[in-house]
């Protein structure tokens, strides 16, 4: 089997601690690229905040970001998939985040909407989310709440952050209440150290069959890719999916255990080049 596509994580994967790629990861994709294979980005962050990360890479080809619910094409930042939340449940998730003292961050697909966060609810921005608004080149908007005759129709996610593993309750609500129409995962993860280097809990909420493994499906068929011919590099939840079902999936040495544990490959530390590590596997296999 010779691997004609690999998608990448960026935060815990491709980037290191700092959110830098580091030189030996940034000459592993030269060197994928040279051998034949496409490489793409696949991150929970919107494209404005990662565009100078994919500006550092000259990455010029397609971007999945947030989570799987926009596909852009990096050169211009157009659209080419969006799958948005419908707005009534944009709503309710957002009224259960707020019964539980929670600020809602509906994330936005800013080339419709013109921003890129509405930020639902009264309270504080916790400081992973202030560092965030202050250091990226995001827009937001707060309101209170969801007024009727105020559809939020340009929401791809919905989601919330706080210190400490506390959203486990959060998510099995929004479960409980929607099910059958979203997808609610939940997990810890250590922010930059340029942040407030310290471990916040994070809480997103997308359509049911949106993920990152749906998206690069999607692509592979424009790409006339059998999506057996695809390798994946990850860390966390939100790659589980393209983990467990690329031909190839490969888990950092950092990776949840639950990712690590579907996985068929294993790279090295997110701190120690371990996209590389994960990159020379890929390169021997097709060899």
């Amino acid at each position: 089997m010779r691997y004609k596509l690999l998608v990448t994580d960026l935060d815990g994967t491709l980037l290191n601690r700092k959110g830098e790629v580091s030189p030996r990861n940034l000459e592993a994709i030269r060197r994928l690229q040279d051998s034949g294979v496409e490489v793409i980005p696949a991150t929970g962050r919107s494209l404005r905040e990662c565009d100078h990360i994919l500006d550092h890479i000259n990455h010029e080809g397609h971007a999945i970001t947030a989570g799987g619910s926009l596909v852009h094409d990096a050169r211009d930042g157009s659209v080419v998939i969006r799958r948005t939340l419908a707005p009534e449940v944009v709503a309710e998730i957002a009224g259960i985040l707020a019964n539980h003292g929670h600020l809602a961050h509906l994330l936005q697909d800013h080339t419709t909407a013109e921003i890129d966060y509405v930020m639902v609810g009264d309270q504080p921005f916790d400081p992973a989310t202030k560092w965030w608004f202050d250091h990226l080149p995001v827009q937001y908007r707060r309101i209170a709440s969801i007024a009727p005759g105020n559809a939020q129709v340009h929401t791809v996610r919905v989601g919330t952050i706080a210190l400490g593993y506390v959203l486990g309750p959060v998510a099995a609500a929004i479960d409980r209440a929607l099910g059958e129409l979203v997808s609610v995962q939940h997990w810890s993860a250590l922010t930059a150290e340029q942040a407030i280097g310290s471990e916040t809990h994070l809480l997103e909420t997308f359509g049911r069959s949106v993920n990152k493994w749906t998206a690069i499906e999607a692509l592979c068929a424009q790409y006339g890719i059998d999506p057996a011919e695809t390798a994946a590099v990850g860390d966390g939840l939100n790659d589980f999916e393209m983990i467990r079902e690329a031909g190839l999936g490969i888990a950092m040495e950092n990776a949840d255990p639950r990712v690590a544990a579907v996985a068929k490959g294993r790279g090295g530390h997110h701190d120690r080049d371990g996209f590389a590590d994960a990159a020379e596997l890929l390169l021997r296999l097709n060899r």
